[in-house]
């Protein structure tokens, strides 16, 4: 019998679940603690399209997505989205790419809500 490691993530994450929702930080999970008795509608990794698919020489690249950690509605309308980042570490330059896409088609701000491991505690920055 062949035991394998389960191999960790990128940024050794290590995921939790919290009410049946799985996350794939304690960072996220903790967010969800602070926000889940909130009374405006929040989504939970909803996905937004940033670039649509197009062709170039008969090549076709396909749609680019974004899928913040959580999306808070008044009504109908989308009125915060936030980004939970557990260090400095993972906000790479890709995601910082993909979150200005996504304000520059959405016309919304993203908040990155910062938590550290040591207070338990969230700061949060506009991008």
């Amino acid at each position: 019998m062949v035991i394998r490691k389960r191999r960790r993530g990128k940024y050794n994450a290590q995921p939790v679940v919290i009410d049946g929702i799985r996350f794939a930080s304690k960072a996220e999970g903790a967010y969800y603690m602070l926000i889940r008795n909130k009374p405006q509608k929040v989504t939970i990794q909803e996905s937004f399209e940033i670039l649509s698919a197009f062709k170039i020489n008969g090549k076709r690249y396909s749609a680019r997505i974004y899928t913040p950690d959580y999306c808070f509605y008044d009504g109908d309308e989308l009125t915060k989205v936030v980004d939970v980042k557990g260090g400095d570490a993972t906000l790479t330059t890709d995601a910082r790419l993909r979150m200005l896409l996504f304000m520059i088609r959405y016309k919304i701000p993203i908040t990155i809500a910062r938590y550290d491991y040591h207070t338990g505690l969230f700061t949060e920055e506009q991008l």
